[in-house]
């Protein structure tokens, strides 16, 4: 299989960012550079239907080093892919539980949200970066292209209960009946303040009015506070688990 590197000049929504494009004749993936581990490139596969193979990862990890790159982290796999991230080396380094409601029946909302535009994905990636830590951080390039990753997408943010400030966010998607909360954070200072139930129920909303009949989230397996939250609000956790993986890149 021939292979293309090639760095695209189009830009994630409003937001400047180094994209680069792993694609063959029967696979498409980019990469990027992950903003909180020097080194570390991100491969996110295209589409999820598909999954690399123990070559595309030979073939990355060659590609990649060449740019100057360390380490290679690769995006939530299910079991059959992580077969393959296995088979080529790769180490398991985070377990996700997947969970699913179906259908959303979400309750009253409880507090005020707003619309995350544009003008907000700094203050939005602050929030990341305090919920989530250096080494799982979504800068703000990487948070629009969240918003960018279904065909619809629901972005709002949500004021601490005290400050005033911008305390949390969340981005959910949805592609035809099927909806995903794609990414929520909260503060550490606002924590147990209601912002997450508040956007959950915010995003439920919005998947209940356009008739999505299941929702899908993950979250690491040791994330009681979340899982607690999704229970909460009548997510069921499903047998199989999610897993990211990562390599080193020979010099």
């Amino acid at each position: 299989m021939s292979s293309l590197l090639r760095h695209p000049r189009r830009l994630a929504a409003t937001n400047p960012g180094l994209h680069i494009t792993l694609d063959d004749a029967l696979l498409r993936a980019r990469a990027r550079p992950c903003p909180g581990v020097a080194g570390m490139a991100s491969v996110v596969v295209l589409d999820a239907t598909t999954g690399a193979t123990v070559e595309h990862y030979d073939r990355w990890r060659q590609q990649l080093g060449l740019l100057g790159f360390t380490h290679l982290r690769t995006g939530a796999l299910s079991p059959r892919h992580a077969a393959s991230a296995e088979e080529a080396g790769l180490q398991c380094v985070q377990r996700l539980a997947l969970l699913e409601l179906s259908p959303p029946r979400p309750g009253r909302p409880t507090r005020t949200t707003t619309a995350l535009n544009a003008s907000h994905l700094r203050a939005a990636s602050l929030i990341d970066r305090a919920a989530f830590g250096l080494r799982w951080w979504l800068d703000d390039t990487m948070l629009s292209e969240v918003c960018l990753a279904t065909p619809r997408f629901r972005a709002r943010l949500i004021d601490g209960r005290e400050s005033g400030l911008p305390g949390g966010f969340l981005i959910s998607g949805r592609a035809g009946r099927t909806g995903y909360i794609q990414r929520l954070a909260v503060h550490p200072d606002e924590h147990r303040n209601g912002l997450g139930g508040a956007l959950l129920v915010d995003s439920l909303r919005w998947m209940q009015r356009h008739r999505v009949g299941r929702v899908f989230v993950n979250t690491h397996v040791d994330n009681e506070p979340a899982l607690a939250l999704y229970r909460a609000h009548g997510f069921v956790e499903l047998r199989d688990e999610l897993a990211v993986f990562e390599a080193m890149i020979p010099r």
